[in-house]
């Protein structure tokens, strides 16, 4: 069942680009379809989102979402642009990372991860390497 108390999705450029109002009425009409017609409309709705989505790269309408060849100009800048969506512990995560990369002492990030639970310290810990990794490959 849909916990209609969690923060609500936020729409990106993408979605912008690829969806329209009849899919998001196809959307809105299926909780009042039985089933069997949810599965082929679901479906439905989410091919359509694809062809737009093939459409829109093939058609180099990409730069309308700020997206070149050359990516994110910082692992920075791609984290800020992430940050929003998350959920309030992704959120603070994230700025972790940010004060990371933008070059608080470590001594100081590490105490910092000292007020987060275990998972949160793992994620943090994965997403760090991946951002090493992002630094040397960028």
């Amino acid at each position: 069942m849909i916990n209609h108390e969690e923060q609500p999705l936020k729409l990106t450029d993408l979605d912008y680009l690829t969806g329209d109002h009849r899919l998001q009425m196809m959307k809105a009409a299926l909780p009042y379809m039985n089933v069997p017609q949810q599965r082929i409309f679901s479906a439905a709705v989410k091919m359509m989102e694809l062809r737009r989505t093939v459409s829109l790269f093939n058609d180099q309408q990409v730069a309308a979402m700020g997206i070149s060849s050359s990516g994110p100009s910082s692992p920075v800048d791609m984290l800020e642009a992430i940050r929003p969506y998350g959920n309030p512990h992704e959120q603070e995560t994230i700025g972790l990372l940010i004060s990371l990369l933008r070059g608080i002492s470590s001594p100081a990030v590490e105490q910092m991860k000292g007020f987060l639970s275990p998972e949160q310290q793992s994620r943090m810990d994965a997403m760090q390497l991946m951002m090493q990794a992002m630094q040397q490959t960028g």
